[in-house]
């Protein structure tokens, strides 16, 4: 008997607390830092359920707690490069330079790590 594991791991239906998750305030919570299981917490989910969910092939809530990380840190490194452009703003300079640095070692090692990772 054999099985292929992906095929027990994906996304298929949602649970039933899903739909009580605004995905907008979700991406916010995200982009403010909170981990998974707070914001488990926040929308009283159990947070091995939450957990679990958030964790499979092809997790919608995954995908919007990336993008909500994405878009947070993007409109600050797009407000600190408006500020360094004209170049008035040394420390505002300083702390884009540091966002880029940042910015390209995240992506290098998420290069290394999970590029073969669709």
């Amino acid at each position: 008997m054999s099985f292929v594991a992906d095929e027990l791991v994906k996304w298929r239906d949602s649970p039933a607390w899903y739909d009580r998750i605004d995905l907008d305030e979700f991406e916010r919570l995200a982009g403010i830092g909170y981990e998974p299981r707070q914001i488990a917490m926040y929308y009283h989910v159990p947070e091995n359920d939450f957990l679990w969910y958030f964790n499979l092939v092809g997790s919608p809530l995954k995908y919007h707690y990336e993008r909500g990380q994405l878009l947070q840190r993007a409109k600050e490194g797009l407000a600190m490069a408006a500020s360094a452009e004209t170049g008035d703003n040394v420390t505002q300079a300083q702390r884009f330079d540091k966002f880029r640095q940042a910015t390209g070692y995240r992506n290098s090692i998420n290069k290394i790590f999970y590029d073969d990772i669709g």
